[in-house]
């Protein structure tokens, strides 16, 4: 190992370290990382300015501008009432069964998802799946575990995501690919999530914690059932039709806005857009911001002087036969995605899932990977906003919440590793 490859781990280990011990942010080390990096191997400082921070800001852009339009769609489906129509609907039907409201508010919050997208739209299903699903008993962790893990499984059919995940690998929202990897990796999801669900009432037993609100917000009742199809209208666009993904989003805000606000004869319905657009920019500005930074980090990981180390290091390590691609990338690669771990496809793991693409290793597996790791870190990383956040109102630790999950949703990595090796490999 030369002093130059030594560098490059010391810097990554170093900020990898600032980040875990709450020292920066991801939006602080990804643009941090890119710069230092590029210094260590002697990029000249004019390439890094233009060709990395000034040219790699917009790396995602294709994500970036998908990702606000959904934000848009997102915030339309909240403030017209679709997404509280769909959950209490799911409630409705659950009664007083923990099992049944557990599962059913996973589904609803699947379902949700694939039109929402952010921070915000998974707090405002919590405000609403929580007190419904801690009414009839289910256990505060896997109540958390429910709307966590349910909004990430939406993500595998949501075509924004779809976008960032094609951006990571170098391929179109539309292509086959992303699309077969999600589909292929959202069926074991959705049966290893239920099945920790029931597990986990059952080793538990109910707790009842606090009553459910009975009330509904006055737009609910007006919402007809035909309007939660919502979400998955931008979905069926691009699945069966191979719309641009922008347009589908665009177009499920108009059947949004359509079928909630013609009884109101379309009364402001500007006033209902200008403010989802406020809302929802502000509810993904954080995300836009670490994409940016992603865009970094893969634009500095492209400069061949850069690559060229890193890339022997990789061969070095990275395995290309059947078992050990499973033991690294199946059994250990999840954890190294915690804490802003270096297979974090949101920090640090954005350039490693580049450089992977230079690897001998199919595209598929690549592809793969990135799919798992992204609902990995949503679901389990105590670091993650949307995680702190869910303990926080539930009033559990962090740490308790994670030991109750990580290792069930890891078996979910492992299976969809062992899924992708078979057909890919």
């Amino acid at each position: 190992m030369n002093i130059t490859t030594f560098l490059i781990i010391a810097a990554f280990i170093i900020i990898v370290g600032l980040m875990v011990s709450d020292k920066i942010n991801a939006v602080v080390a990804l643009p941090l990382m890119a710069v230092v990096l590029c210094l260590i191997v002697g990029v000249p400082f004019k390439t890094i300015m233009n060709d990395v921070v000034g040219k790699g800001i917009l790396g995602l852009s294709d994500a970036i501008f998908s990702t606000l339009i959904a934000a848009i769609l997102g915030e339309v489906i909240r403030k017209t009432g679709i997404a509280e129509k769909l959950i209490r609907s799911a409630a409705e039907l659950g009664g007083d069964n923990p099992y049944v409201m557990g599962i059913l508010c996973f589904l609803a919050c699947a379902f949700c998802f694939i039109g929402l997208s952010g921070v915000g739209a998974k707090i405002m299903l919590g405000l609403i799946v929580f007190p419904i699903m801690l009414s009839v008993g289910v256990p505060k962790v896997i109540a958390a575990f429910v709307m966590l893990a349910g909004t990430s499984i939406g993500y595998f059919m949501n075509v924004s995501r779809w976008t960032f995940i094609g951006n990571l690998v170098g391929l179109e929202a539309t292509d086959p690919l992303i699309k077969s990897t999600a589909t292929m990796v959202i069926i074991p999801g959705i049966i290893i999530s239920i099945l920790l669900i029931v597990a986990g009432i059952k080793i538990k037993g109910p707790v009842f914690s606090w009553a459910a609100k009975k009330e509904s917000r006055d737009n609910t009742k007006d919402v007809p059932l035909y309007a939660v199809l919502a979400p998955v209208i931008p979905l069926l666009l691009v699945f069966c039709f191979q719309w641009n993904v922008n347009t589908a989003l665009i177009v499920g805000i108009i059947y949004s806005v359509a079928t909630t606000q013609w009884k109101n004869k379309f009364r402001g319905v500007l006033d209902l857009i200008n403010k989802s657009a406020y809302d929802g920019f502000a509810n993904v500005a954080v995300t836009v911001v670490l994409m940016m930074g992603i865009g970094m980090v893969l634009a500095a990981a492209k400069q061949e002087a850069l690559l060229s180390p890193i890339q022997t290091l990789l061969t070095a390590i990275v395995p290309t036969s059947t078992i050990p691609v499973i033991l690294l990338f199946g059994f250990i690669g999840p954890f190294l995605t915690m804490y802003r771990g270096p297979l974090n496809p949101w920090g640090l793991g954005a350039a490693l899932i580049g450089i992977l693409l230079t690897t001998s290793l199919p595209l598929g597996l690549i592809v793969t990977l990135a799919w798992l790791y992204d609902y990995y870190v949503a679901v389990n990383d105590p670091t993650a906003s949307q995680v702190t956040w869910a303990c926080g109102y539930l009033q559990i630790g962090v740490g308790k919440y994670t030991r109750g999950t990580f290792l069930v949703d890891a078996l979910f990595v492992l299976v969809g590793v062992i899924m992708a090796v078979i057909i890919f490999m």
